[in-house]
């Protein structure tokens, strides 16, 4: 099972948001604007140790408002799944749950609860099962013929009535949903059992600690997880618990006659003669320890990069990739263990075999590359059969623009409003010619890998190429307006541009798109054929498609004609020669300030210009419905 769906309420700074998950979710935004809530409450949903106090509830909630919770859908169950959560399945195969908590005079209260959907008839509905458990109330129903003549009749006996009716008149039937008013699966706090297991690993924890092998620990979880399962099946494991079990059960032994017959009866025999007057019997009994716990006694993780330590004595680094390193180590072997029993019994209630991993800046203390291979690795983990992964990051090495529905923006712009969501779920690419555009698209990364940090910024330039991404910022350096959190993006070609424009759409992120006019000479040189003035038609065509799609206030377009080289006076023969954005700079290093042309400062103003009143306005919140690309 996967999580669909979140929806969060009045925890800490979200007053209300919902978010659609994929496998592999990546929280974007600002630090203190609520990332990291949105993994506090995943886990306070998901756990029993995560326990909410008064200060986790929203700050600007109504007066009278004291409950929180988190509502999770999941998809994607396994037959055990299914098995487990028969009850909830709801008519588009997911299931619904809801985690609780409740302010009460000081005093919090937690609870599971799922959805249900249930008949309109009152006799069909699960919560009223305990009601018909009398002959005389069944006998009225339908019911009546699918419970046992004789006996007494239990309110398992009514729901399973209720469940065969409702399969056999399910077409006839119409249902609703309703959140459940008793504890989910009838015991309470019992959705921490059952629901899937869920790791955290947080950012500012402080990593000696953290990869100590503790029951505390994520990394000491994760390992004693596997030895938990290496030691169900490993023949040595059963071996030595059998042994341990021989020897204690001999400690345990008492021999007959007045005679100790080992220490430990000595022992006993001692303390008796001290208790003499209170005449006691003293019997010590050893209980054999769990033999998995010997590895959180005495277990050390070594580490040899040249000199052998224990790793906590190591940089943060090795130890942060250690651990990361651990998560796909036990992944790859769940999943070639859960091939190995497939097929397995299905039993009537077990935990879930889902394992969701939720990390704070997986980029802390990593170099670039090895960014780029944990990146690599997480998503390797989320296309893993029941894995789910969440981060929230700052670095673009963890945001795929190919992956968008992947990316969630969180921003906090009125904390009387809380913490709001961007996310964008629909198709993009649609039309006959679908698979040339995600190509079109795919083949962009290759231009600019580092796309990704147009989510980041405060605004973002789309450009056809490489002239004016060196340009732009060279200028506003030169104009004394250069900002670092404007971000200049190559898009290959003009061609590209609609496909980036649509994206900013869809996050409401503010831009400026720069692109060339293209005109057609007027006359038309005689030696063109027919395919290239077609072709140059195709591309002046685009100043209009340009247009349609930029969605005011956020973004505009700024069109140079000729082109930025024609501008800025920027010598061709020069470009030809050694390129054409080395020309460029050549160009503009000697010129001075009052020089440069009035049209190439009226870009670089418009790239870099504080956001407009109506940019503010528009930015924080969802986008409208987006249009996919023409």
């Amino acid at each position: 099972m996967r999580i669909t769906k979140i929806e969060i309420r009045n925890y800490r700074s979200i007053s209300h948001i919902s978010i659609d998950c994929s496998t592999l979710l990546t929280l974007l935004g600002p630090n203190n604007h609520g990332k990291s809530n949105v993994l506090s409450a995943l886990e306070f949903a998901l756990t029993t140790s995560a326990k909410p106090v008064d200060q986790d509830f929203f700050a600007h909630r109504e007066p009278d408002d004291n409950e929180l919770w988190v509502e999770m859908t999941f998809a994607d169950l396994t037959d055990q799944e299914r098995n487990t959560f028969k009850k909830y399945i709801l008519s588009d195969g997911m299931i619904c749950i809801r985690k609780s908590a409740r302010l009460t005079n000081g005093n919090v209260e937690t609870s599971y609860n799922g959805w249900l959907e249930q008949p309109n008839e009152e006799w069909l509905r699960a919560d009223n099962a305990g009601d018909y458990t009398s002959r005389e109330k069944v006998n009225d129903t339908p019911l009546s013929d699918l419970v046992p003549d004789t006996g007494r009749i239990t309110k398992a006996i009514i729901e399973e009535a209720q469940s065969a009716y409702i399969d056999g008149h399910h077409g006839d039937l119409e249902f609703q949903r309703n959140l459940e008013t008793g504890p989910l699966l009838g015991q309470k706090n019992v959705g921490g059992g059952v629901l899937p297991e869920f790791f955290m690993i947080p950012a500012v924890r402080d990593l000696t600690d953290e990869i100590r092998i503790k029951a505390t620990t994520t990394f000491g979880r994760l390992m004693n997880r596997a030895v938990r399962e290496m030691a169900e099946r490993d023949e040595r494991f059963i071996e030595a618990r059998g042994q341990l079990e021989t020897v204690i059960s001999s400690l345990n032994q008492r021999e007959g006659g007045d005679e100790p017959s080992n220490e430990l009866a000595m022992l006993e025999k001692g303390i008796e003669k001290e208790l003499a007057a209170w005449g006691v019997k003293v019997n010590i009994e050893v209980t054999p320890p769990e033999i998995e716990k010997l590895f959180e006694l005495g277990t050390d993780i070594h580490l040899d990069d040249g000199v052998r330590t224990t790793a906590d004595r190591k940089g943060h680094g090795l130890q942060r990739a250690m651990m990361f390193a651990l998560l796909r180590s036990w992944a790859e072997a769940l999943r070639a263990e859960r091939q190995a029993n497939d097929g397995a019994e299905v039993t009537a209630r077990r935990q879930s075999d889902t394992v969701i991993f939720a990390m704070e800046e997986p980029e802390l203390f990593l170099h670039p590359h090895a960014q780029r291979r944990l990146s690599t690795s997480l998503r390797e983990i989320s296309e893993t059969p029941e894995h789910q992964v969440f981060l929230c990051t700052h670095s673009t090495h963890f945001v795929d623009l190919e992956y968008y529905k992947e990316v969630v923006i969180i921003s906090k712009d009125d904390p009387a409003q809380g913490s709001q969501v961007r996310q964008c779920t629909t198709e993009l690419f649609e039309g006959d010619d679908i698979d040339d555009k995600k190509k079109q698209f795919h083949m962009a990364q290759w231009v600019n890998p580092d796309r990704g940090e147009m989510f980041f910024a405060r605004r973002v330039v789309f450009v056809e190429g490489e002239t004016e991404k060196v340009v732009i910022p060279y200028l506003a350096e030169k104009l004394g307006i250069f900002d670092l959190d404007v971000s200049i993006i190559d898009c290959g070609s003009k061609h590209n541009l609609p496909l980036y424009i649509t994206i900013a759409n869809a996050f409401s992120l503010p831009y400026v798109v720069v692109h060339d006019e293209d005109a057609l000479p007027d006359p038309v040189p005689a030696d063109w054929s027919a395919d290239k003035v077609s072709s140059k038609r195709r591309t002046f065509a685009l100043n209009q498609t340009i247009s349609d799609i930029i969605q005011g206030p956020i973004g505009r377009a700024v069109m140079l004609s000729p082109d930025i080289e024609g501008e800025g006076g920027v010598s061709r023969s020069q470009g030809k020669k050694i390129g054409k954005a080395l020309a460029a700079l050549d160009h503009f290093e000697g010129m001075q300030v009052e020089d440069i042309p009035e049209a190439l400062k009226e870009l670089v103003e418009a790239c870099y210009a504080p956001l407009s009143d109506a940019e503010e306005a528009a930015t924080p919140m969802p986008a409208a419905p987006v249009a996919p690309l023409p």
